[in-house]
């Protein structure tokens, strides 16, 4: 019997042992088959209205020679000065069913030589000594007329060195109600909306 528990000691440690100690990893199997196609998705909600087919002018300078200050045709608006911009983008399809949005850079009365204003678009007034204001006018098909009047006026020279710019939208391109009427739009909302480099 005594001779039976330093082999039962013995037989139990190496079972221990054995058990106790992890051998390397096996190499990696080979991959499985592809599994098979999941279900498609929801469809995602509509996206907005497009802006295809709007057009928009670089910014352009009229130079003193582009402003008529014999103002007889531009009478019924009271303008000191008109500048006619021809173009073959504003159609009477336009000018009917369209809009059309026109913009200037730069004010020589406050010195804002980078700052964008909206037409129709006025500075000055009681306290200031003069009232400047810019406008345009649909007159013909082919044509915008920038129109400008004051009561202590700018030189056609001075006026040459204001950069404008428009931006067409015709009839198809103007959205329902998910996107903001473009006339009720800031100048880089509009830029954003209709995907118009400033």
């Amino acid at each position: 019997m005594k001779n039976l528990i330093p082999l039962v000691i013995l037989t139990l440690g190496v079972l221990q042992f054995n058990c106790s100690k992890e051998g390397p990893a096996g190499p990696q199997g080979d991959a499985g088959p592809q599994g098979p196609t999941g279900a498609n998705g929801a469809p995602g909600a509509a996206g907005p209205a497009g802006s295809a087919n709007v057009i928009y002018s670089s910014w352009f300078l009229t130079g003193a020679a582009g402003w008529d200050t014999a103002v007889a045709d531009a009478s019924p608006y009271g303008a000191f000065a008109i500048y006619d911009k021809a173009t073959t983008t504003v159609t009477q399809d336009v000018i009917d069913n369209g809009i059309v949005l026109a913009y200037m850079k730069g004010d020589p009365t406050t010195g804002l030589t980078n700052d964008v204003f909206p037409l129709p678009y006025t500075i000055g007034g009681t306290g200031f000594g003069f009232t400047d204001h810019w406008d345009f006018v649909l007159n013909t098909a082919g044509n915008i007329r920038f129109m400008y009047k004051s009561d202590a006026p700018w030189t056609p020279t001075e006026l040459g060195a204001i950069s404008f710019r428009y931006v067409v939208v015709p009839g198809g391109g103007i959205a329902s109600g998910r996107m903001r009427d473009p006339r009720k739009m800031t100048y880089d909302e509009v830029c954003e909306a209709y995907g118009i480099p400033k």
